[in-house]
């Protein structure tokens, strides 16, 4: 089910945006909303603001993902970051 947040975005709309332009929009003042403006200020705080949004779970987990390398961020609910290694 997607989830109309009133100015047409829904969390769903998120995936595939860099962590910049996440952080650029005005995100709806929804509790479900919070873990992903968290992760953003984290990613875009360690220089990673290139990295597009993957996937959301559902336990506040966030994956990100730079285009490029294929590199791949997790960020946990309690705002650790988890590089994959190569």
């Amino acid at each position: 089910m997607v989830r109309d947040f009133g100015s047409g975005m829904s969390i769903d709309e998120l995936i595939g945006m860099s962590a910049w332009d996440i952080r650029s929009i005005a995100l709806p003042n929804d509790t479900m909303f919070d873990p992903i403006k968290k992760a953003v200020t984290i990613i875009v705080d360690h220089g990673f603001e290139s990295y597009m949004l993957a996937e959301l779970w559902g336990d506040g987990h966030s994956v990100w993902q730079q285009s490029e390398t294929d590199q791949v961020i997790v960020v946990t609910p309690t705002g650790q970051l988890i590089c994959s290694r190569d």
